[in-house]
């Protein structure tokens, strides 16, 4: 079953991984990204906290529905953050899929 990564390196789609992976080398790039994710949750976290309780308290349990509505159940309220696997060489992956359907 091919990951979205997957697709995307066939169509040369733009996808937030495969840019971390030409920034930061397939290695670093998981661990970049997830940091990158985390420093934007804790700021997410503080503003929060800044709104009147109230209009927090509404604005989470209205994401929280959306989540749902999207079929996303998680206990965290960002969800969880799962990787596909890195592809580190891009063009050997198309022309292995491609000499693999040939």
């Amino acid at each position: 079953m091919k990951t979205l990564v997957q697709d995307d390196v066939l169509e040369n789609s733009f996808n937030i991984l495969r840019m971390f992976i030409r920034i930061y080398g397939p290695l670093a790039a998981p661990a970049m990204l997830a940091k990158h994710i985390s420093e934007a949750e804790e700021k997410y976290e503080c503003l929060l906290k800044s709104l009147d309780p109230h209009l927090s308290l509404n604005y989470q349990k209205r994401c929280a529905e959306a989540a749902k509505e999207g079929g996303k159940v998680s206990e965290h309220q960002f969800g969880t953050w799962t990787f596909p696997t890195v592809i580190q060489d891009e063009e050997l992956y198309r022309l292995k899929l491609k000499s693999d359907i040939s």
